[in-house]
């Protein structure tokens, strides 16, 4: 009762505990008037939740996928007047054969969704993963067997090399080069349909480079834009239909004659591609992305204070990274009784939200319905999402750019962290089965049917999967791609809310 001793260790197998002493720990504070999200006065440290805001410090030994990549900016990038680039390329009829025309059966909807390429390697492949491999090939035996590369290996016999190698057994010099496999590239769509670790398909340069030069073609064409020049490829997405063609998203940094960058973000479609011909490019009818449309963030909550705040804060970071006015939090609460929503959204530094109350039982469907219903404005994005998610600040941009009304609606894969990870190390695993994150355009939701508020209206689990059947059913496809810093915070069941059976449920 009157003394405490804390130790700690890394979560490795040969770490030992040390003491943490008195000057690290903070004085005791009485919390019994307190709410749980009453946490202003908790100390803030190197390990606390802000720090997530600077820059992550750079390692030689740091993971691939959270490597800087240009992608992590593009919100900061000046675009293009959409004026320059009006009738760059002929309009064509843009109706892809994967593109249903008809209702489909209960929870099919999983099974028809195909995972779009992306160039350059964006790095959402989990290198560090010990199985990893096992996503791309089966290991032929008979390779082990036969001492793996050994017989590719002569032994040096150079009395003075040997004597250099301290370890066991004979020293080996490499006889030839061996090119290093560039295993994001060999993967499938069936690989990144079952593999929960291989991250997005990458195209192959001499898939990318014939596109993007022909589209650099069609602007130097034009005396408007014959002054600009290419300074890097920041990012291409390819969704192929093998029956007609495939739909690209081009996205280049351009330096103007004055030296100013810029950059050019357009759907394009290339038609009858054959390698040994120049690309033959048109634009795509009714297919654009609104780089100004309002981004709805949607997301309904009960008595988990804490994560409320980390998800308000998550917002924040956004929009003190962005200065994004063109996006809006809604808040849909169950009548939660751990924390005033209402006085924490005053506080916070955001450009616009808006909060519900509603009482009853917790529904995750009726509460996003219930957010769904505030947004007045048909021409604007709602974004579904959850908690105990840590956001990349490029969110509204990618859900901006892989929203097209009428046509698309955008489902990012996100990576569920392991037990111990966190942002800066993401062990953890793509949720690839999910759907319960989804960019849709209000007119579409309102036109397929919104949320299934009646069969879920007490449970939930599944309900992603029957709000997929019906985008499909009713002629819209869907962009699959993992997200890159997009993760899902392993967290304790405790204050989970309780389903019409008395179950815990996770949302």
């Amino acid at each position: 009762m009157d003394h405490l001793e804390i130790a700690w260790s890394l979560n490795q197998g040969n770490s030992t505990f040390s003491v943490i002493t008195s000057e690290y720990l903070s004085l005791y504070k009485d919390e019994s008037s307190l709410l749980m999200g009453d946490i202003e006065h908790v100390p803030q440290t190197k390990a606390s939740y802000d720090r997530f805001l600077e820059p992550n410090p750079l390692s030689l030994h740091q993971r691939e996928i959270i490597r800087e990549d240009p992608r992590d900016h593009i919100y900061k990038y000046k675009m293009l007047e959409e004026s320059f680039l009006k009738d760059l390329f002929p309009e064509c009829d843009y109706k892809p054969s994967y593109v249903l025309k008809e209702h489909i059966g209960r929870y099919q909807g999983v099974y028809l969704v195909q995972f779009s390429s992306v160039y350059p390697n964006d790095y959402t492949r989990q290198t560090n993963d010990q199985n990893d491999g096992m996503c791309f090939y089966r290991q032929d035996p008979s390779f082990l067997a036969d001492k793996g590369l050994e017989g590719y290996l002569t032994e040096v016999e150079d009395p003075d090399v040997q004597n250099t190698y301290k370890g066991e057994g004979p020293f080996w010099h490499r006889v030839y080069d061996v090119n290093p496999l560039n295993a994001a590239s060999k993967q499938t769509t069936i690989v990144a349909n079952s593999c929960r670790t291989s991250g997005n398909i990458v195209m192959s340069q001499s898939q990318a480079l014939p596109i993007v030069t022909a589209f650099l073609k069609a602007l130097h064409s034009r005396e408007d834009t014959q002054g600009y020049s290419l300074l890097r490829v920041v990012n291409v997405v390819k969704r192929e239909d093998k029956d007609l063609g495939s739909r690209y998203l081009v996205e280049l940094e351009l330096v103007d004659p004055q030296g100013q960058t810029v950059l050019v973000s357009r759907y394009i479609y290339a038609q009858d591609e054959n390698s040994s011909k120049p690309a033959l490019l048109c634009s795509p009818k009714a297919f654009n992305w609104n780089p100004s449309a309002t981004v709805h963030i949607i997301v309904a909550v009960k008595d988990q204070a804490r994560w409320i705040i980390q998800f308000i804060r998550e917002m924040e970071k956004i929009y003190q990274a962005t200065g994004d006015k063109n996006f809006n939090v809604i808040i849909v609460d169950y009548n939660s009784s751990d924390i005033n929503i209402e006085k924490r959204l005053e506080m916070a530094k955001l450009p616009s939200y808006k909060l519900k109350k509603m009482g009853g039982n917790f529904e995750r469907s009726g509460g996003l319905q219930a957010g769904i219903d505030l947004v007045e404005d048909e021409h604007s994005i709602l974004f579904l999402c959850d908690l105990h998610l840590y956001y990349p600040v490029t969110i509204i941009n990618s859900i901006r750019k892989h929203c097209v009304e009428g046509k698309m609606v955008y489902a990012p894969v996100v990576m569920r962290l392991d037990c111990g990870a966190s942002p800066r190390t993401p062990n953890g695993f793509w949720e690839i089965a999910g759907y319960g994150l989804m960019g849709i355009y209000k007119s579409d939701m309102d036109r397929i049917g919104g949320m299934n508020t009646v069969e879920f209206k007490d449970k939930w689990g599944g309900e992603d999967w029957e709000l997929l059947d019906r985008v499909l059913g009713n002629g819209l496809e869907v962009e699959r791609l993992h997200l890159k810093n997009f993760f899902h915070h392993f967290h304790s069941k405790r204050g989970m809310w309780v389903n019409s059976n008395s179950e815990k449920k996770e949302k």
